[in-house]
């Protein structure tokens, strides 16, 4: 079952990264960024969301 998990979590982390650049350029948010995934037909879409806006609030843009 952990594996199964970890498997899922390392896939939205993968997917997250791959779209990190489109959502930082057209400043989407969480709920834009899920629909565009869903109609993508990315499963765990609300997930790969919030790992998003998790790195995005990481970021200490004074410091850029």
């Amino acid at each position: 079952m952990h594996h199964i998990q970890f498997r899922e979590i390392m896939r939205d982390a993968e997917v997250a990264h791959a779209i990190y650049p489109i959502v930082l350029k057209y400043h989407l948010s969480v709920e834009d960024t899920t629909k565009a995934l869903l109609a993508c037909g990315v499963s765990r879409a609300a997930n790969v969301a919030l790992i998003i806006t998790g790195i995005l609030r990481s970021i200490d843009l004074p410091s850029l």
